[in-house]
């Protein structure tokens, strides 16, 4: 996955963002696998950062962005090229079994890469709308209309 600039135009879709060549959509037994290791990892992490959150310092709800982005794709295919991407960043297969999360380096580095990943959707892809058009967000309405 290339790392494109953070200040690139607004985009509408993940395109250039996620590579969507021509890899053919999940079979339906593939897609149900991938959900249920998707959501096994995802669920895991984002469980981990809420117990260790009390001290405040995560910017954002990281594992949530990232599973709410897979959950918001308009088509089971932008589904499936999402899973793709997203098991591509972990260094996993789309199917296989359960991750063995009793093993804390393991866990660490999983942690470690889905966290990473979901910086690498909020700075190539949702962010770059507020760089296009700041005057847009609900803060500059609030200043803008004093």
């Amino acid at each position: 996955m290339a790392n494109p600039s953070p200040h690139h135009r607004h985009q509408a879709s993940l395109d250039g963002v996620i590579d969507f060549s021509t890899e053919p959509s999940l079979g339906a037994l593939e897609r149900v696998e991938a959900r249920r290791r998707f959501y096994h990892i995802v669920n895991h992490v984002e469980e981990k950062n809420r117990s260790s959150s009390g001290s405040g310092s995560n910017p954002y709800n990281r594992p949530a962005l990232v599973r709410l982005t897979y959950e918001y794709a308009l088509s089971e295919e932008s589904q499936d090229h999402f899973l793709r991407a997203f098991f591509r960043s972990m260094a996993l297969s789309v199917t296989g079994e359960n991750v063995d999360f009793g093993d804390k380096d393991l866990e660490g580095e999983l942690r470690s890469t889905l966290l990473s990943f979901a910086d690498y959707l909020l700075d190539n892809f949702f962010l770059p709308c507020l760089y296009r058009n700041p005057f847009n967000s609900p803060t500059s309405a609030d200043v803008s209309s004093q």
